[in-house]
């Protein structure tokens, strides 16, 4: 497999520029709202989002400089919640313009270990996953899943307040 680095940072570009979009969208106040996934909040999500483009972006370092063995996969959805929660209270109490300046910042790594990448490391597996897949998982597929998620919660929003 040829991985088509152009057209991978086309929907990373696309999915980024929605979710912003979107999070730019909301006042300010209701970003602080929780239930927009479980407890979490926009607030909380942008937290969330920035630690997995960060974990991409980190990873996509090591793997380019040749210390894969460095790479800490989750392995399971067990793992993911533990790693969720404990991020999660890692930021719970930082203002959003922190969070959204980490989340901004977070994007802009991602892209940037992604654009320097060689293109046969990103086909490298790593603790039984394809790099690529990893990346793509932790950015564009990642941006997309909370995208519909605000956008559902919005929704729900505009019904309850009529």
């Amino acid at each position: 497999m040829t991985v088509d680095k152009a057209q991978i940072l086309r929907g990373l570009d696309d999915a980024w520029g929605d979710i912003k979009s979107l999070v730019d969208s909301i006042p300010e106040q209701e970003k602080l709202q929780e239930g927009v996934v479980e407890e979490w909040s926009v607030k909380d999500l942008l937290g969330h989002m920035a630690f997995w483009a960060n974990k991409a972006s980190d990873d996509l370092k090591a793997l380019s400089s040749g210390t894969e063995g460095e790479i800490e996969a989750p392995g399971g959805d067990e793992v993911v919640a533990e790693w969720n929660a404990r991020e999660a209270a890692a930021r719970k109490d930082k203002p959003l313009e922190e969070l959204r300046r980490e989340w901004l910042q977070s994007f802009a790594a991602a892209r940037t270990a992604f654009e320097v990448a060689p293109p046969e490391k990103l086909e490298m597996e790593v603790q039984g996953w394809p790099q690529l897949s990893r990346f793509l998982g932790d950015t564009t597929i990642h941006y997309r899943e909370h995208e519909h998620h605000i956008r559902t919660w919005l929704k729900q929003l505009e019904t309850t307040e009529e």
